[in-house]
């Protein structure tokens, strides 16, 4: 039988991590492609340990959630604040805010992959096809720099939310 937590120990000390070694997080489109390998076996290991420790089901985690940038990197940031919400230096209460961290990334999951369409099958998003509008980038942009020029910050109108 594996060690299911071999993938969360990348030092010897105790948490996985020994007190020099506190890990960064990780920013998924900067992992170099000599890395990329293990890091996708990391996580993968760590998502399927996640859905069963908190029976996530594909409402949650489709089963191509690998596939949707959305979904990696919510996945790896949530992987990387329980690493470290669990170090010997992290405090008593550091547990608490990764259970409110994963609370509040299940719901966003939920909701994106509700999104997605996607469920027990993978269905490809359809092309945006929406056109940034540079002429009104370019009003707004004037606009906001000739009102800055003209008022203090306390005389300054709050920006249109558009809603």
């Amino acid at each position: 039988m594996t060690d299911p937590f071999a993938a969360f120990s990348h030092a010897d000390g105790p948490g996985g991590y020994d007190e020099t070694d506190i890990p960064a997080p990780t920013r998924w489109v900067d992992i170099p492609a000599e890395a990329a390998a293990q890091a996708w076996a990391e996580l993968r290991t760590w998502v399927e340990t996640l859905r069963d420790r908190f029976s996530l089901d594909h409402h949650v985690l489709p089963a191509c959630w690998w596939r949707h940038n959305t979904h990696v990197e919510a996945l790896a940031a949530l992987r990387d604040h329980e690493t470290a919400s669990y170090l010997d230096t992290a405090p008593a209460t550091a547990p608490v805010d990764w259970l409110r961290a994963l609370r509040d990334v299940t719901a966003m999951l939920r909701a994106w992959t509700d999104e997605l369409g996607c469920d027990t099958t993978h269905r490809p998003a359809p092309a945006a096809g929406v056109a940034f509008d540079e002429a009104g980038w370019d009003a707004h942009l004037r606009a906001d720099v000739d009102r800055r020029r003209h008022h203090t910050p306390e005389q300054a109108a709050p920006l249109q939310s558009g809603m």
